[in-house]
């Protein structure tokens, strides 16, 4: 095995065990096993469990912002905004991305280097989601009322939390995201059938209600 095929091997078996055991599988010698290599190699690649962590992680995000960033930029819509993220939601939680997230944020609790690497991670996200949030804003003839920016990383932060919990055992909480499915289909709703200036207004009112 190359040295590059060791390497995914390991990262995606990290994900696997994540998905599958929690942090109880996450040991070295369980992941050299499940990757079928020794797990001295864990230590050589990566310098650690918590390092391929950072790095599955990491490669994870990149992944997926390839994969959807075209969805997102021909997002046109709050709905078609939400079918998005309901789908990387869906994915993340059969491809195991969505457990490993949860570790990679309770461990960046108490380690510096995980919680830089979290905040790379989304930061990359939130570039993307804010440039089709902006876009979305402008064609809604709300730009004037609505900051594109703290609303994009409302609903980055809303999707993670989501995506994150219904990926637990049992779904705890139901289906969030399937819950929230009608306030974009409203949004446009409203933006379809009132008067845009009228809409405007409210948006603008029901903002700086919430400033005072």
């Amino acid at each position: 095995m190359s040295t590059d095929e060791t390497r995914r091997s390991l990262l995606d078996a990290a994900v696997r065990l994540t998905a599958r055991e929690g942090p109880r599988g996450l040991t070295a010698r369980a992941i050299g096993a499940e990757a079928r290599v020794n797990q001295a190699l864990i230590f050589y690649h990566f310098g650690g469990v918590d390092g391929l962590l950072r790095t599955a992680y990491a490669e994870a995000t990149r992944a997926m912002v390839a994969d959807y960033a075209g969805q997102l930029e021909t997002a046109s819509t709050f709905t078609e905004l939400y079918a998005v993220g309901q789908r990387l939601g869906e994915r993340s939680r059969q491809d195991g991305s969505a457990a490993l997230l949860t570790q990679v944020m309770a461990a960046a609790h108490h380690d510096d280097e995980m919680a830089a690497a979290l905040a790379d991670s989304l930061g990359v996200w939130r570039e993307v989601v804010t440039a089709a949030v902006r876009r979305v804003v402008g064609l809604s003839g709300l730009a004037d009322a609505l900051d594109p920016e703290p609303l994009a990383a409302s609903l980055a932060a809303s999707t993670i939390g989501m995506v994150a919990v219904d990926a637990l055992p049992g779904r705890p909480l139901g289906r969030t995201m399937e819950g929230v499915a009608p306030v974009p289909r409203a949004v446009d709703v409203l933006l379809a059938r009132f008067p845009r200036a009228l809409v405007r207004r409210l948006a603008r009112t029901t903002v700086s209600g919430r400033r005072r």
